[in-house]
């Protein structure tokens, strides 16, 4: 593409309500299966100025992921196909549960906070064809702004591939996905600030309003294969679960998640309106395994029931190995897999290897982790790691250029012992295929 080519240039912005947000029957998901192959609908234009973002063209002096010299016009007409994917998008998260089902074979990604290179490493790797073609599900897990350089091309390019397929595309609420949060001029920048950069105060604002009507509208939690709890945070307290009379196994629990509100624009408990079981969902970390270590590290005091206050946030709860033991029995699951904290590895298995933390974004902050994901596939969990190479060779793809040298493979290493210690990392872990089956199929290979 050229400058030209953007989404200024593009036909279908009367058409941006082709993706078709209609009732789930036959002639609703022909519509959606339709849009993803309209090539001048919303959502495709959005990624077609994607991939013009994503390429560098030197003789107009442009670099990979950059939009280069674009007149106000170009951007503002940009501005106004996201915030129409975000309207549709919004009717269809709307729709949704608040616990989705999620089949396998699926990939899960952690924290992305603005690493648009990272998730354009991933797509090259792992669904280079797209979603809609692709046999897998794809399931994130939340936090997708602040703090990285690219939030508005992440998000844009989130929004329109959920509204392209939306059946395969599940996107869960992290504790970034909240007005109060991603406005913060801390983050450096906050997804607010790169929403005004980008378009202008005003446009901007408006962006930046339009998204976050989508984020109110985020599910909180997903079940892979009726076996893999899935959320932002971690498990929720029982004073957050609140009803004792709530019916038993997971279908109890889904049942709860599900009456949280579907439009949730505050979820703070302490503020009106908000939600403690929402809160506990996006914010709740694990305690450390080693006695005491929580209090040392000024994180809070876990009580005998397995939950305390997490004082580093400020906010939430920790829990601890025995809370997640007695979670995964009682709800017939087998595994957690959560992200909300930073792995030097992309990853790490903790508590008797029984939870997943997954980091999706490398360079986070400036640090030297790794990015990685995870493929639930045939009752396993296989961790797939970015591997960036600093020293690109000449002449290699221009897609693998416009990723900035980031290539992707996919890591089968031996397996360690079920032992839990700070830097163990585990490849392959199975899970059962079914809830009946869950508290059975927890070992590792």
């Amino acid at each position: 593409g050229s400058p030209s080519q953007g989404p200024g240039s593009a036909p279908g912005l009367a058409r941006s309500g082709s993706g078709g947000i209609g009732p789930a029957g036959s002639s609703g998901f022909r519509r959606q299966a339709e849009a993803a192959f309209e090539m001048q609908s919303a959502p495709n234009q959005l990624l077609e100025a994607l991939r013009f973002f994503e390429m560098p063209v030197p003789d107009k002096q442009k670099p990979a992921f950059s939009w280069g010299q674009q007149p106000i016009g170009q951007m503002q007409m940009l501005a106004r196909f996201i915030e129409s994917v975000a309207r549709d998008v919004r009717k269809l998260c709307l729709a949704e549960p608040r616990c989705v089902h999620v089949r396998a074979p699926c990939y899960i990604l952690g924290d992305l906070h603005g690493n648009f290179q990272d998730l354009v490493a991933f797509e090259k790797a792992l669904w280079r064809i797209g979603p809609a073609l692709s046999p897998a599900s794809f399931l994130l897990l939340g936090d997708y702004v602040d703090r990285g350089a690219h939030s508005v091309e992440v998000v844009t390019y989130l929004l329109a591939h959920k509204l392209m397929s939306p059946g395969k595309f599940t996107l869960l609420r992290g504790n970034h996905e909240t007005r109060l949060q991603n406005c913060h001029s801390g983050y450096n920048p906050s997804f607010k600030d790169s929403c005004v950069a980008l378009f202008g105060p005003e446009v901007g604002d408006s962006v930046w309003e339009s998204v976050n009507s989508v984020f109110d509208a985020l599910p909180l939690a997903a079940v892979v294969d009726h076996a893999i709890f899935c959320v932002h945070g971690g498990i929720p307290c029982p004073a957050a679960l609140g009803r004792k009379d709530m019916a038993p196994g997971a279908a109890g629990l889904i049942a709860e998640i599900n009456k949280i509100p579907r439009d949730l624009p505050q979820p703070d408990p302490s503020q009106e309106g908000g939600d403690a079981l929402a809160w506990d969902l996006m914010w709740n970390d694990p305690s450390p395994s080693v006695p005491h270590e929580d209090e040392a590290a000024g994180r809070g005091y876990v009580g005998q029931d397995g939950f305390g206050s997490n004082t580093t946030r400020g906010t939430g709860h920790l829990f601890s190995a025995h809370a997640l033991d007695a979670f995964l029995r009682k709800y017939s699951f087998s595994h957690l897999v959560r992200a909300h904290e930073v792995r030097k590895s992309g990853f790490q298995v903790q508590q008797h290897a029984k939870m997943v933390t997954l980091f999706s974004s490398s360079g986070y902050c400036g640090a030297n982790n790794e990015a990685c994901c995870i493929l639930a596939c045939e009752g396993k969990i296989r961790f797939i790691r970015l591997e960036h190479n600093k020293t690109p060779k000449l002449g290699s793809l221009a897609s693998r250029a416009a990723a900035a040298a980031s290539g992707a493979a996919a890591h089968e290493h031996e397996h360690g012992q079920r032992q839990e210690a700070a830097r163990q990392q585990q490849d392959e872990a199975e899970y059962a295929g079914g809830a009946a089956g869950a508290a059975a199929g927890q070992e590792e290979e």
